[in-house]
């Protein structure tokens, strides 16, 4: 038994002996146990499916202020399962979800052209060909509910962040929309920048009956490099591109996901989950 609940327990034992009158004492003991033991047992609405994540960049050499390194970047988020919570008849889905990326990152997402929301969800072949940024691919999981997806990613206008077109066809068409807000961090010595996504209810709630979890969740942005007019744009003799690294000021590279949760159909917020990863990393020279 755990060392906090064999403490409670005797300390509801203890009440129990001070308070000892006519009444069974045995039935006043059993309420103060039971007390206890409720007020260590998470609530209904909280999840207790563990949320997984990671983030990586292609290469561990890091570039300089002087000259960054490009890169690609992989991020995944996923539960290895989501019974303990179905199994118990409790459906739940991400409502807001925030990722945290390395103080040594930079994006130079303000220089690349970008695509309106509105557009993407209509017609994303309306876009410029530049603004789309990269793909993934997730599955959704409720209740009589598997769906398969994919994502394509594109660059928001004026370095906004990034927005989501999320598109599923069985068992559901499913074709929304989720928006990135881009922030820049100051002052922290692990994270540099902030992409924060909101879930629209209805991929929260794709069905009447279903609140859908992100079982698994990937997206990939290549190497990519500035261009106008089919040519690269340069800056300082170098090409100029999307994501690249600039450092490697403690020896590895922090990223953090932060999920908040739902069990219920108006997108209310019942629980969070925080997941930290690191990335070795190494200066130019250093291997």
């Amino acid at each position: 038994m755990p060392r906090r609940r064999r403490r409670a327990l005797a300390y509801a034992r203890a009440i129990a002996r001070r308070y000892r009158t006519r009444c069974s004492c045995t039935t006043l003991a059993a309420l103060l146990v039971g007390a206890v033991l409720l007020s260590l047992t998470p609530p209904a609405s909280a999840i207790v499916s563990e949320q997984k994540f990671t983030a990586a960049a292609s290469s561990n050499i890091a570039g300089t202020k002087a000259r960054p390194k490009p890169i690609a970047l992989k991020v995944r988020l996923w539960f290895d399962d989501i019974a303990p919570d179905l199994d118990r008849q409790v459906q739940f889905a991400l409502v807001r979800a925030s990722v945290y990326f390395p103080a040594d990152g930079v994006t130079n997402n303000k220089l690349f052209p970008g695509c309106e929301p509105a557009t993407i969800l209509v017609d994303d072949r309306q876009c410029p060909a530049a603004s789309r940024v990269g793909t993934g691919s997730g599955r959704g999981i409720g209740l009589g509910l598997d769906e398969q997806i994919t994502v394509r990613i594109f660059n928001a206008p004026a370095g906004k962040g990034v927005t989501l077109l999320i598109v599923g066809d069985s068992p559901l068409i499913i074709r929304e929309v989720v928006e990135g807000t881009l922030t820049t961090l100051n002052g922290d010595p692990r994270y540099g920048y902030r992409i924060q996504f909101s879930v629209p209810r209805n991929l929260q709630s794709p069905a009447p009956g279903v609140i859908a979890a992100v079982k698994d969740f990937r997206t990939s942005i290549p190497v990519q490099y500035l261009r106008r007019g089919g040519r690269y744009v340069k800056r300082g003799g170098q090409r100029i591109p999307y994501l690249a690294t600039r450092g490697c000021s403690t020896g590895d590279w922090y990223v953090k996901f932060v999920g908040e949760y739902t069990t219920s159909y108006d997108g209310s917020i019942e629980s969070t989950q925080t997941v930290e990863a690191t990335q070795p990393c190494w200066r130019a020279g250093e291997r």
